[in-house]
């Protein structure tokens, strides 16, 4: 029995020894296994290209305390920045507004999302003799899919603004048809 328990005993540190070992190769693999993976910093239409269409024409409606009216928007928005530009004819003043836009959809996505943001100058009564600046931000959304490049539905909400009063302003889309109509009637 003495001769069992000084085997056992020279044993132990071996068997500890492998143990140890064994648990360093399994830590290892699991270190592996959890390698967290990240999007690019950079959005994937820079490298892949935009499937979306580029070319986009919405009626947009202007509500607030002091004024309401309609309006135009067009925006060309080739890969991730884009531009354009908006106007409303309200009942006591008429807006005009230079754009800027940023998509944020990737490639993959379902729909074609915008963030974008309007300055430009307000004319009370019609008039250029009271003129205050503007600004306005907003979002988009998109169909992916349109004839050519231009977008058949689309559908925004914003927020304008005059540093006086706040309005809120909501688009829906204008298909090409009614767009060119729109041109030809005024010119």
């Amino acid at each position: 029995m003495k001769k069992l328990t000084l085997i056992l005993l020279l044993l132990l540190p071996c068997c500890q020894a492998a143990a140890q070992s064994r648990h360093v190769v399994d830590t290892a693999a699991a270190t592996y296994d959890t390698v967290q993976y990240s999007s690019p910093r950079i959005n994937p239409i820079r490298y892949f290209g935009s499937p979306f269409c580029e070319h986009f024409a919405q009626l947009k409606l202007l509500a607030g305390s002091s004024d309401f009216g309609v309006g135009l928007d067009y925006a060309y928005i080739p890969e991730l920045w884009g531009f354009g530009v908006a106007g409303y004819i309200g009942y006591a003043n008429l807006w005009l507004a230079g754009q800027v836009d940023y998509r944020l959809s990737r490639p993959w996505s379902r729909h074609d999302w915008h963030l974008y943001g309007n300055g430009g100058i307000r004319c009370a009564d019609g008039r250029f003799g009271e003129v205050r600046p503007m600004l306005e931000t907003g979002v988009r959304m998109c169909s992916p899919q349109g004839m050519g490049s231009f977008c058949y539905y689309s559908g925004s909400l914003g927020v304008l603004t005059d540093f006086h009063d706040i309005y809120l302003t909501v688009g829906l889309s204008v298909t090409l048809s009614t767009f060119f109509s729109f041109l030809l009637v005024f010119p």
